[in-house]
């Protein structure tokens, strides 16, 4: 009798291995995220925006009517697919043109609904992306531009720092904000997020740009792709689990 307990036991903590591997989230070097839109859109969704569409490979973003047309000049595209943890996430952004010149690149990550809602249920209530919106969710937003104001009065040719900020939702609040590298039209711009506990650091083909602790990180999300007066391109987007 005893021997028979004794299996069953270890049986039992046999077949608990994997659940406690499960619970553990992702090891150091998974890759929560690849995507290169060769398949298209199916794991992502639009809220706003003119238009939509995956060409040659690459996923353009258009939200940039022509002024007093009325047309939505902002857009947001999630991923179906939650991150958790600590991750390095990389992707190359390319602004093709921008009528006002904001070169607008944002990027919301680990981004959810405090109530538990998935965010993919209420879509319908944020289909004009009004940016007011996302302030009210748990998350975080990165924002690359190009200042019009700032390169006022500079010579042709010359260029003011691109701005650069990181907030903390509910509540948009500024964590911290840099002018710093350069955010122009027609240059492909290889960016990478790591989010390490609460340090969250942000780099510009490998130039580290700006650093700073949230001192409420979130841990689980979606990440969403973010634009204003803008038309540009996504591509090679990854997301990799790290220590």
């Amino acid at each position: 009798m005893r021997n028979t307990l004794i299996v069953c036991a270890a049986l039992m903590l046999i077949a608990a291995v994997p659940s406690l591997a499960q619970e553990a989230g992702p090891m150091p070097g998974d890759v929560l995220i690849s995507e290169d839109f060769e398949a298209g859109m199916d794991n992502w969704w639009v809220e706003g925006g003119e238009r939509v569409w995956v060409e040659d490979g690459r996923l353009h973003v258009k939200a940039d009517p022509p002024e007093g047309s009325g047309g939505p000049n902002v857009a947001t595209v999630w991923c179906r697919t939650p991150i958790e943890g600590n991750t390095r996430i990389e992707f190359d952004a390319h602004v093709v043109s921008s009528s006002t010149a904001v070169n607008n690149i944002n990027f919301f990550f680990y981004f959810a609904d405090p109530s538990g809602v998935p965010l993919y249920h209420t879509r319908e209530e944020r289909s004009d992306a009004g940016y007011a919106k996302y302030h009210a969710l748990n998350g975080n937003i990165l924002t690359f531009l190009n200042d019009p104001k700032a390169n006022e009065g500079l010579a042709e040719g010359e260029f003011a720092p691109a701005r650069v900020r990181i907030r903390h939702c509910p509540g948009f609040i500024l964590l911290a904000e840099t002018f710093n590298y350069r955010c122009r039209q027609g240059e492909t711009y290889h960016m990478e997020i790591e989010k390490r506990d609460d340090v969250i650091r942000f780099s510009v083909d490998g130039v580290y740009l700006l650093g700073v602790r949230d001192p409420q990180p979130w841990q689980s999300g979606l990440i969403g792709l973010r634009t204003f007066r803008t038309h540009l391109w996504w591509d090679n987007i990854t997301v990799t689990a790290i220590k």
